[in-house]
């Protein structure tokens, strides 16, 4: 949630203003109704003077918090997107616990960070950018989700970055992009680390480290529908076909 910065209501899709940059509920989103102080004038019909008015309420700003910042609700609703993410692997090879549970556990450990770092991806760079950015559950991802876990079929969708104000289509591509260049990123690492080891162990969980990043980022790169992967491609198909590219050739490597 974010609090409107006039009355301190909390919103869960703020408006953004363009002029100010504060954030806003339904009621104090127009720059009359929230003493804007950016570069804006309105007109008034009935008395023909140009210019802002206060309204007689006394109000200063507070600092906004544009850089890498958790609501208590955002950081709720990413411990139930990791808890049901990591039931994947807990079903799909409970047998495996028991037996080497110091492998299952890396393996756990790795799977969890390819979900959670790839959403913080998309967040960081929404907020860098300077746009409102949270974490929200989507109710039929998670349903698709929980449904995969006695599908052979895998979908990693339960829930997604909600981002406030208008963007253009130079800042979606960069927030879309953000996600899965993060997970390519850390498969460039599994990779590193499998070439460097000299244990096999370290290697074959380098190895998987790698598939279940360059999974993920093909996944989320399908040029279609709310993927990322469309939004890329509007946006830049070089930058789009680099990432297939790479991430494909992760996840051949890998297996």
């Amino acid at each position: 949630m974010v609090n409107c910065d006039k009355c301190g209501k909390d919103e869960y899709m703020p408006f953004r203003c363009k002029y100010c940059g504060g954030y806003f509920c339904s009621e104090h989103r127009l720059p009359e109704m929230h003493e804007c102080t950016g570069q804006y004038s309105y007109s008034r019909s009935t008395t023909g003077q140009t210019g802002f008015r206060p309204t007689g309420y006394s109000y200063t700003p507070r600092p906004r918090r544009t850089l890498f910042w958790f609501s208590q609700t955002e950081l709720r609703e990413l411990a139930i997107g990791l808890v049901v993410i990591l039931a994947i692997p807990l079903v799909s090879y409970w047998s495996r616990v028991l037996l080497s549970p110091v492998i299952f556990g890396a393996y756990f450990l790795m799977f969890g960070l390819a979900f959670i770092l790839h959403e913080v991806a998309h967040k960081f760079m929404a907020q860098r950018l300077g746009y409102w950015a949270e974490f929200r559950i989507n109710k039929q991802g998670l349903m698709l989700t929980l449904l995969s876990l006695i599908s052979p079929l895998k979908i990693i969708a339960p829930g997604a970055v909600m981002i406030g104000g208008l963007m253009n289509w130079d800042d979606y591509g960069k927030v879309s992009i953000a996600g899965p260049a993060t997970n390519i990123g850390m498969g460039l690492f599994y990779f590193a680390v499998y070439l460097i080891t000299g244990s096999p162990l370290v290697a074959a969980l380098a190895l998987a480290g790698m598939n279940i990043n360059a999974s993920l980022a093909l996944f989320n790169l399908l040029p279609f529908g709310v993927f990322d992967g469309a939004k890329v491609m509007k946006w830049s198909r070089a930058a789009w076909g680099a990432a297939v590219l790479a991430a494909g050739l992760l996840f051949i490597f890998s297996m």
